[in-house]
């Protein structure tokens, strides 16, 4: 009942939503690179949103299961060789026993999120699974996963329910190869130690992934940002997504493993729906900034939760009716009745207070709307 490490990838963690609530102890949340494609992998094998999973940077790893599970990878352009049979992403696969798994490297995309159903048996620490490679806590003993580590499964009856019917939505995660990729930002605390003409720069400009970029955060190269007087402040807060000016006049987007605070002016922050596809970016890709403000930034967040609530709630229905159809079955065959796995009520997190509520009623409210 555990899962082999044959092949771990170049620098392979396990990651969850984070550590959130300890910034002003000095420890980053981490957590998720890209949280879309984390989440769909969760949604794929039936666990909750924030269950923890294998992350991965571009080179996945090779795995092996003691008995029957389901895996999902999504993220970039990766898919799943299961002995020989490969799978794409963004859908549940069946692995049986034994077998053993290869995650492929795809042309786009740089992070994947490996989702195991049932999740692995490792402790919370801070309220959280996910590993902090600095502090070494967390995760799999506070590393990156290495060959041949056993990590015991947390729920391994997930196995026995072949969800391999279960898909999510395809996603679009580069830009052509011709052009920049356009992500949004709301203004920072210090836009104003910048000049006109270097804000005009920031938003103007296509800036190119640097080959420094990694969880802590992504360098961008290109033209200077001009400020006023100088790019250093009293060290403040930092958020994901934050864009601090270094000393060079170059960008840099802070990303999940960013430290707490920093002593460079932030002139803008990435809104909180394109962090997971700035994160796909790879070294060499070019962004261009687009202004946007708080409010509309808000509306894109609630639409966007709305959305995946939606696609919730259709694999919910969908694996009810299958549930029915199976008892119906048995019933008409004179067999023993199947076990019908019981579900608790999905909860509608909010990530910022972390508030969660039964959403019976809600799935009542918009059932029409999602058919």
């Amino acid at each position: 009942m555990a899962m082999h490490v044959i092949f771990p990838g170049p620098r392979t963690t396990i990651q969850d939503h984070g550590r959130l609530g300890f910034q002003n102890s000095g420890f980053a949340p981490g957590g998720f690179m890209d949280r879309v494609a984390s989440h769909m992998a969760n949604a794929l094998v039936d666990n909750e949103d924030g269950e923890a999973v294998l992350e991965f940077c571009l080179i996945g790893p090779v795995l092996r299961f003691d008995e029957d599970v389901n895996l999902a990878v999504c993220g970039g352009d990766f898919s799943m060789d299961v002995d020989g049979t490969v799978w794409p992403a963004a859908r549940a696969v069946h692995v049986p026993a034994g077998a053993t798994v290869r995650i492929r490297t795809g042309t786009m995309g740089t992070y994947g999120s490996v989702a195991i159903g049932g999740g692995l048996d490792i402790p919370e620490i801070m309220g959280s699974r996910s590993t902090n490679l600095r502090c070494g806590i967390g995760g799999f003993r506070g590393r990156a996963l290495m060959a041949g580590d056993v990590i015991p499964l947390r729920d391994p009856k997930n196995g026995a329910e072949d969800l391999s019917w279960r898909r999510v939505p395809a996603r679009r995660i580069v830009a052509p190869a011709d052009r920049a990729i356009t992500i949004r930002v709301i203004p920072g605390p210090q836009e104003d130690m910048f000049t006109p003409e270097g804000v005009r720069t920031f938003y103007g400009s296509s800036y190119v992934i640097s080959s420094h970029s990694d969880r802590m955060g992504f360098r961008l190269n290109g033209p200077r940002v001009e400020s006023v007087r100088g790019y250093d402040i009293l060290s403040d807060g930092i958020v994901n997504g934050s864009i601090q000016i270094s000393g060079t006049g170059e960008p840099i987007v802070m990303m999940a493993d960013r430290q707490t605070t920093g002593g460079y002016a932030k002139i803008a922050s990435v809104i909180n729906v394109d962090i997971p596809l700035f994160a796909q970016l790879r070294p060499g890709q070019k962004v261009q900034f687009e202004q946007c403000t708080v409010g509309e930034a808000q509306a894109l967040m609630r639409l966007a939760a709305e959305e995946w609530q939606k696609h919730r709630l259709l694999l919910e229905e969908e694996a009810a009716r299958r549930a029915q159809d199976s008892l119906r079955k048995a019933e008409n065959s004179g067999a023993p009745a199947p076990a019908v796995p019981v579900r608790a009520p999905r909860g509608i997190v909010t990530r910022r207070s972390g508030w969660a509520r039964q959403q019976r009623c809600y799935l009542k409210q918009r059932r029409n709307r999602c058919r």
